[in-house]
């Protein structure tokens, strides 16, 4: 069953990055605010009906997204790197993105392994960041078409032992509108020799660039 995630994972995620629109078809087509780090979508894109489990083991859809800002981040718990930093830097910010905005604003992270990620792993991750941000997911083929509509991906990879492997994922940071529908996104800028992460600077400066075309 794992070997089978995996290769439909790694063919999913090579699928995605054929599909990608070059930096110049994004403007042409329209997508509303674009920079090196920001893109805000018009029209907004629309989420698709999904359902996963979040940390307290209660269903989460669509309908956890309306009336607040969130910033979706596609991750795992035993990611080494990208993960850990994100959230932390998150945590940093989290009260100054709260002041930016007149709405609630909340975390979300999407465990893209749910072979060891359970709810009661999730819970304990995310105390070490912040008990108020949320963690949720599901089986691979509820998160697939997920992923896909956030306009994110991940690929798993074999390891030593079933227990394990690595996970390749987007390093970028998903928002949806409190309508519940895809806003935009916040990219990673590559620096060589740094691991690509959305930087807090970075995203304290979009966020209210962002928010502010609804």
């Amino acid at each position: 069953m794992l070997a089978a995630a995996l290769l439909a994972a790694v063919v999913g995620f090579w699928a995605y990055q054929q599909s990608q629109p070059t930096e110049s078809a994004v403007i042409a087509k329209g997508y509303g605010y674009q920079s090196d780090t920001l893109v805000v979508y018009q029209p907004q894109r629309q989420l698709e009906p999904f359902h996963l489990t979040d940390h307290l083991q209660q269903p989460f859809d669509n309908q956890r997204f309306i009336g607040s800002w969130s910033l979706v981040f596609l991750g795992y718990t035993f990611c080494p790197d990208i993960c850990p930093m994100t959230l932390a830097m998150l945590n940093g910010i989290y009260p100054k993105l709260q002041q930016a905005s007149k709405l609630p604003v909340q975390v979300v992270f999407v465990s893209a392994d749910p072979q060891r990620d359970n709810p009661e792993k999730l819970h304990a991750y995310l105390n070490y960041f912040n008990p108020a941000f949320i963690a949720a997911t599901g089986p691979h083929p509820d998160l697939f078409p997920l992923t896909r509509n956030l306009g994110l991906a991940y690929a798993l990879y074999d390891g030593a032992d079933n227990d394990n492997y690595l996970v390749d994922h987007s390093a970028s940071i998903v928002l949806i509108n409190p309508d519940g529908h895809i806003h935009g996104v916040f990219k990673p800028v590559a620096v060589p020799g740094e691991i690509p992460t959305v930087k807090a600077s970075q995203l304290l400066a979009d966020f209210p660039r962002a928010i502010a075309q609804r």
